[in-house]
């Protein structure tokens, strides 16, 4: 266990097994050594490849959107990060509205950082009829456009189309949306 909190939990657990036989006790010992300290998730999450260097514009075209908001650029959302990466991607939905700054204040919670823009297009691509059945958004990308409204991508679907488009960071989010996220 990589957590020192964890240890010495598992020291705590292990220690008090007195009615335990010691290859028991050896055995709890190796379940806990091996687990990692993260909390385990019950939201649907799903594998993505992330090409970080990649553009925002080939991203989309790989997505093969039905139609994208124009402001959905690498020139307005550019990437710090680089190389390739295999993501998971968790879709957290909170069954409730909820604004922009809590949500991120509740994947906080559960050891989750908001996902995002390529990480939100490499899930387009990846799985691209989740869009279709309720809106995902990314809060961990953010534009401010030329009138300062702070602008968050989102993906969304009607029928058989599928959508990239920007809303306002402050506007709150309906029960129905989910966030897309990962681990921190």
């Amino acid at each position: 266990m990589s957590n020192p909190a964890y240890q010495q939990v598992a020291k705590v657990i292990v220690d008090k097994a007195g009615n335990l036989s010691e290859a028991e006790r050896k055995a709890l010992r190796g379940l806990l050594d091996g687990f990692d300290g993260q909390p385990q998730l019950s939201f649907p999450c799903y594998t993505v490849t992330v090409d970080y260097s990649a553009s925002v514009e080939q991203m989309i075209k790989a997505g093969k959107f039905d139609w994208f908001n124009d402001d959905v650029t690498s020139r307005h959302f550019p990437s710090n990060e680089k190389g390739v990466a295999e993501v998971l991607v968790y879709l957290v939905n909170f069954n409730r509205d909820i604004s922009s700054e809590d949500a991120v204040k509740e994947l906080d919670r559960q050891g989750l950082r908001p996902a995002t823009l390529r990480e939100l297009l490499a899930l387009g691509v990846a799985q691209p009829d989740l869009q279709r059945n309720n809106p995902i958004v990314a809060l961990g990308s953010r534009w401010r456009d030329s009138i300062g409204r702070v602008l968050v991508p989102y993906l969304d679907g009607r029928g058989s189309s599928r959508f990239l488009y920007l809303d306002w960071w402050g506007g709150g989010w309906l029960s129905d949306w989910r966030f897309a996220a990962v681990r921190k």
